[in-house]
């Protein structure tokens, strides 16, 4: 071996055991929950690949290339004809296809084996190859989830019917945490009243805001008893009267105010009933992002009554857990749920396209006029009322991960149904008859066959494809770019 050929090994394996200390890395100060997710959003890009991979050699086509991310090479290796490999920037992955237009150069040996040079059934079978992977990742993630649960098939309406049901989670700075409630309980009773449907449950806390109450709970057979104070969040009556305060907000604090623990709406109007119009510095729970913050200058300007302002929190969610189903009626009704949210995926592609680039650039917008002002979150609370535009927003790859590693927090069901609908997501806009998306080849293949007859092979010129697939990277990267930020600023909360 080479002494230039062992410095490059060399140099490979050091660039790969820096990524792995970096993953580690990640795992240990960021959480299992962030490593798990980018993980599977990595594995997600690599089976994307291995079904154009595995498809184009199945059908006779020379691969030059088979690469994990973007930009500088970190670590590869070549097998056959193939180089394998990682790159730096894990937004994507790629196969390299020879001969994928009349613009790439070939080698003559390797005409035969080039893409432009096959039948047009086995161009599709190599372009839908990708999506078709990530609808099989459905497939088997769905099944994977009504083996272990088959609670998703009823939608969750057990809120409304049955009384079998455990904490799933317990909110921080919440009643329920400072009882010493965990995630797996079996709540008993709460102010004397008995076990009943989560759905009356949370009825009957919404009435009990402010109150001291006795809760009962059993944790691994043993009953416990604990006193605490149902929370309060804001309805939208009373955060009206607060400007910077938006609904569903907890008052933790607000300057000048002694209090034990968290005041009660009580408590706030009457230290603020003297202070309307004076600027007042609230430590609050963001309703957006479940964690504590200071809202500078909040002002007072009207007060209502509390049973109007506020209502209870305890700050639980309900974890039914049913059994799993039988591998064959698994199996059928994955199959079923598949396709149903595919075809909800394809219905609101459209909205998506339309709403969710406009609403991630205008939220964007929002948010920088809204900096450093003392009606941000005043902008924020008009942002959330026109539809609760979030539901419809863009996410970035940062975003998705970040939901991702709070639903780890759930539990491996919640990961694998973001990961369901992220992949059927990917699968139905990866076939959006645009260019460079596999739909846009889709389309140009189907082209050069209508065209081509007679004998006659009709060939698309790429060159006169380059401004419009130059100017549809250039809006990807930038409603990218901003859903990002949009991330990073203003974390999507989906409630």
């Amino acid at each position: 071996m080479s002494p230039r050929l062992s410095a490059s090994l060399l140099g490979d394996h050091t660039r790969l055991a820096v990524l792995v200390a970096l993953l580690v890395l990640l795992g240990v100060f960021a959480g299992a929950g962030w490593l798990v997710i980018i993980l599977s959003l990595v594995a997600m890009l690599f089976l994307h690949e291995l079904g154009h991979y595995l498809m184009a050699r199945w059908t006779g086509m020379k691969v030059s290339e088979f690469f994990i991310g973007f930009g500088p090479r970190l670590w590869s290796f070549r097998r056959g004809e193939t180089e394998y490999g990682v790159k730096a920037i894990w937004v994507g992955a790629y196969v390299r296809i020879v001969g994928m237009n009349n613009l790439d150069e070939v080698e003559p040996d390797d005409e035969p084996h080039s893409f432009r040079q096959q039948s047009y059934p086995r161009k599709m079978l190599v372009l839908t190859a990708g999506s078709a992977m990530h609808f099989v990742i459905v497939l088997v993630l769905l099944f994977a989830v009504l083996l272990g649960d088959g609670t998703i098939l009823s939608g969750r309406s057990d809120a409304d019917e049955t009384q079998n049901w455990v904490l799933a989670t317990v909110s921080t700075d919440s009643a329920a945490s400072a009882a010493g409630l965990q995630p797996g309980d079996e709540l008993i009773s709460i102010a004397g009243v008995g076990r009943t449907t989560f759905t009356d449950f949370s009825h009957l806390v919404r009435q009990l805001a402010g109150s001291e109450v006795e809760v009962v709970y059993r944790r691994d057979g043993v009953v416990h008893t604990a006193v605490t104070r149902v929370g309060e969040r804001l309805t939208a009556a009373g955060a009206a009267g607060i400007v910077g305060l938006i609904e569903g907000d907890r008052i933790l604090a607000v300057e000048g105010l002694e209090s034990t623990g968290a005041p009660t709406y009580v408590q706030v109007a009457a230290y603020g009933r003297d202070r309307i119009g004076e600027p007042l510095d609230m430590t609050i729970v963001d309703t957006r992002t479940g964690r504590p913050a200071v809202v500078e200058g909040a002002i007072i300007t009207d007060l209502v009554s509390p049973s109007a302002a506020v209502r209870g929190f305890l700050g639980v969610s309900a974890d039914y857990r049913a059994d799993g189903l039988g591998v064959v009626q698994a199996a059928g009704e994955s199959v079923r749920l598949s396709a149903l949210i595919v075809r909800d995926v394809v219905f609101a592609i459209p909205t998506i396209v339309t709403d969710g680039f406009g609403g991630t650039l205008d939220g964007l917008r929002d948010d920088d006029q809204a900096v450093g002002a003392p009606m941000a979150r005043e902008l924020e609370l008009r942002r959330l009322d026109r539809s609760h535009p979030d539901e419809n927003r863009i996410l970035s790859i940062y975003g998705v991960a970040r939901i991702g590693a709070e639903a780890a927090s759930d539990g491996a069901t919640e990961v694998l149904l973001l990961l369901v609908y992220v992949n059927a997501f990917i699968g139905v806009f990866n076939l959006l008859p645009l260019l460079p998306l596999d739909g846009g080849h889709v389309v140009v293949a189907t082209y050069e066959r209508i065209r081509s007859f007679g004998g006659r092979t009709h060939r698309v010129d790429a060159a006169r494809l380059l401004p419009l697939t130059y100017a549809v990277v250039a809006l990807l990267l930038l409603v990218g770019g901003v859903a990002l930020v949009r991330d990073i600023l203003d974390p999507v909360s989906f409630g």
